[in-house]
């Protein structure tokens, strides 16, 4: 029942005896000589038309290749091959497979192969051709402002010469995808961020395929802001005699200009970084940091007090200090004795 199934199917079949199997093998003529889809190629490059045909015991008669109706190559007792493609193509005699090198676009279209067997059997067959123009020159355009924290929008679009079927946006090495801030539009060429925020600052890159060849470009996004997050690092108290740091740690994106206040007016200091070479008590008052971001215009500052102190005073606050949270502890310990009783 199967048999004349298949020959509702398909009613060319060709059938010859296989040479390793030992049975007979049949194909429909134009279907399963090849595998499924298109064979794609890119410009300048070469591809292989595979036939799923293994050698017979006996030579095919002839094997007959054509596109659009042109002749490539016909082998048989006299060979003879179209006038573009002589020294473009080699022909597998054993299988019918064709090798096509040096594609131009122009070499799109379908192909057609023709195969007469040993026993006058025929085998014919087709597959789809497409080349794509490589992908080269790619780039991405980006802002030519600056830009600024929760104010400012960026659009960087990816661009590049040749046949393009897919773009796909990544920062930092990890795929992009919309939500959030996040936009994309035009096929994803466009990548939009709106608005722009700190963490968006980084690396972006594009890439840009077709079948047969691929090409990225990047681009370094900047997203300046601050200064925020202020603070000064260092002892309130510091010994006579004895040098001390006070540190301002402030982020900011360009970084931030510092100035340095004692008491009110100007040191001079306009590191982020205040170092006393030598305490003395006339260095204790309150100190106060500005830092201000130049492309930002924002302006904050934060103050800390000092203390100077001789060796033994310092010494005496540490036991002080060291004697009152022992005397803290005891008595929550003995209360907490107390209570549990």
């Amino acid at each position: 029942m199967l048999i004349p199934r298949l020959i509702l199917l398909c009613l060319n079949y060709k059938c010859w005896l296989h040479p390793f199997l030992w049975k007979t093998v049949c194909l429909c003529a134009g279907q399963g000589l090849f595998p499924q889809g298109p064979v794609n190629g890119a410009e300048g490059g070469t591809v292989m038309f595979i036939t799923n045909l293994s050698p017979p015991a006996q030579p095919f008669r002839t094997i007959s290749w054509s596109v659009g109706g042109v002749s490539i190559i016909v082998y048989n007792s006299n060979d003879s091959i179209g006038p573009v493609y002589g020294d473009r193509i080699t022909l597998n005699k054993t299988t019918g497979s064709l090798e096509l090198r040096n594609l131009t676009l122009a070499d799109s279209g379908e192909y057609r192969v023709a195969i007469t067997t040993a026993t006058a059997e025929t085998i014919n067959g087709s597959t789809e051709l497409v080349v794509y123009e490589n992908i080269s020159d790619a780039n991405i355009t980006g802002p030519s402002n600056h830009l600024f924290a929760n104010v400012s929008s960026a659009n960087l679009t990816c661009e590049a010469a040749g046949n393009i079927t897919a773009i796909q946006w990544m920062k930092e090495g990890q795929p992009l995808s919309a939500g959030g801030n996040i936009f994309f539009s035009e096929e994803n060429r466009k990548l939009s961020i709106s608005p722009v925020k700190r963490h968006d600052s980084g690396e972006y890159v594009c890439k840009l395929t077709n079948p047969a060849s691929s090409a990225t470009a990047s681009y370094r996004m900047i997203v300046n802001y601050g200064p925020e997050s202020m603070t000064i690092l260092g002892q309130h108290i510091a010994e006579v005699d004895t040098h001390t740091l006070m540190y301002c740690s402030v982020q900011s994106v360009p970084p931030a200009t510092f100035t340095w206040l004692f008491n009110g007016q100007q040191t001079g200091v306009h590191e982020a970084g205040y170092i006393i070479k030598k305490v003395s008590y006339n260095n204790s008052g309150d100190y106060r940091c500005g830092a201000r971001n130049d492309l930002t215009g924002n302006v904050i500052s934060v103050g800390q007090s000092l203390s100077g102190a001789a060796g033994i005073a310092v010494a005496v606050m540490l036991v002080v200090v060291a004697v009152a949270l022992g005397l803290y502890f005891g008595i929550t310990n003995h209360r907490d004795n107390m209570l549990g009783k």
